[in-house]
């Protein structure tokens, strides 16, 4: 019997507990809005985080598990020159050839020249017909870069080493600048005009994989063979070497790659470099740990909303309590247990909470999916652990907002419970 006894008091408890919400709607509404609000804080930034972390291992993983970027400053090569950058030396392309001489975990090295697109006198732009396109990115890269960054053609191939030596002018285009200069008519063999200098397209790279951020930067990129572009754009000084490792290696080529670019820069001993190493993993480690700090602070700013929505549960349960004490000195009078009367008004206070809890998981999956809408690329779905520990948090601090009430209400002497007007 006692099986049969414990459920029925259960669900008796939820149905007096979802009736006392029931009865004071807008009072409960209110003291589910700050946990709402941070519920959708945490649950928004989670999601955030996220897609920006996989953008970032999409991005640097395309490029290569196995190369060590090597390059002069800190940070992305397109970004602005910091103070910090200002006084390093550029890497000269020639380093590729001692690196891959003397390294012995080293399997080959590729080289990528950037070509400032904003001139002295010009934005660089590319033209064919009546077509034109003033978003590009220009790059000279060495006849292995595609192969050792493992990019994809959808037709045509890359430079040879002949046509980087005698500064062949032709090009590599990127998805994006194809479809931009020759629409959905074949590129491969086409002229275009990039600063008023003629090439010839002998590839097309296949679209790269959308970010976070937006479209793939790679996209928009017209490539020049190495020599070529250093023909024809001398001010171009900034390099990133991309050196691929033997299988296994990665490790010890990133050393042999750090002394072999320290002796041919000259760098005593104990001096430090004046160049920077990374690989991918790196790379997203790094990001990985400003997420966790970026967390950390949308977790203290939730806290707050959450500590404001824990005091209104607080407030509506002590209120509820004050309300109703003859009907809990009834109940204790026709022999309801103490630890009944505390359950109750548990139960309603992780109701409360937990519906809030629900509210922000629903309000922050709406405002995701608005702008995945907007912006495509935007991670629309709320990672399982972010709603998951949410609702806990949701549950767990109408619990402890709720608790002194609670025991309030169980401690009661029937009696003068009953003599409450």
């Amino acid at each position: 019997m006692r099986a049969g006894v414990i459920p029925g008091m259960a669900a008796e408890t939820l149905r007096l507990s979802t009736a006392s919400i029931r009865s004071q709607p807008a009072r409960s509404a209110l003291a589910v809005v700050g946990v709402v609000i941070g519920i959708v804080t945490v649950v928004l930034v989670a999601s955030v985080l996220v897609g920006l972390r996989n953008s970032v291992a999409l991005l640097f993983r395309e490029l290569g598990t196995e190369n060590v970027f090597a390059f002069h400053r800190d940070g992305d090569p397109y970004s602005p020159l910091s103070d910090a950058d200002a006084d390093r030396r550029p890497l000269s392309p020639d380093f590729a050839r001692q690196i891959e001489r003397l390294g012995a975990s080293v399997r080959d090295v590729g080289v990528q020249l950037i070509v400032p697109v904003v001139g002295s006198s010009q934005v660089l732009s590319a033209r064919a017909g009546d077509r034109e396109s003033d978003t590009i990115l220009v790059e000279g890269v060495s006849p292995n870069f595609f192969d050792v960054t493992g990019t994809e053609f959808v037709v045509g191939r890359p430079f040879t080493p002949l046509e980087s030596r005698v500064a062949a002018p032709v090009a590599v285009l990127g998805a994006n600048v194809a479809r931009a200069l020759f629409g959905s008519n074949a590129a491969i063999g086409r002229p275009f005009l990039l600063a008023g200098e003629r090439y010839y397209v002998v590839g097309e790279l296949a679209p790269r994989q959308g970010t976070f951020f937006g479209e793939n930067r790679g996209d928009n990129v017209v490539s020049l063979p190495l020599g070529t572009a250093q023909r024809r754009f001398p001010d171009a000084e900034q390099t990133v070497l991309y050196v691929r490792a033997r299988p296994g290696r990665r490790d010890q080529a990133r050393v042999e790659t750090e002394t072999i670019i320290r002796i041919l820069r000259r760098l005593a001993a104990g001096t430090p470099n004046d160049f920077n190493l990374s690989t991918a993993d790196q790379i997203i480690a790094q990001f990985d740990r400003i997420g966790v700090q970026i967390l950390f602070v949308t977790l203290a700013l939730a806290a707050v909303s959450l500590v404001v929505g824990g005091i209104g549960i607080a407030n509506v349960m002590v209120m509820s309590v004050t309300e109703r004490t003859r009907e809990i000195g009834l109940r204790l009078a026709v022999g309801a247990r103490r630890g009944d009367i505390r359950l109750q008004f548990l139960i309603e206070a992780a109701i409360l909470s937990g519906v809030g809890g629900l509210l922000g998981v629903a309000i922050a999956s709406a405002l995701g999916a608005l702008s995945a809408w907007v912006v495509p690329t935007f991670p629309a779905v709320p990672p399982a652990w972010a709603v998951g520990s949410g609702l806990v948090v949701s549950v767990g601090v109408g619990m402890l907002a709720g608790y002194l009430p609670a025991r309030r209400a169980a401690s009661m002497d029937p009696v003068e419970a009953l003599r409450h007007e």
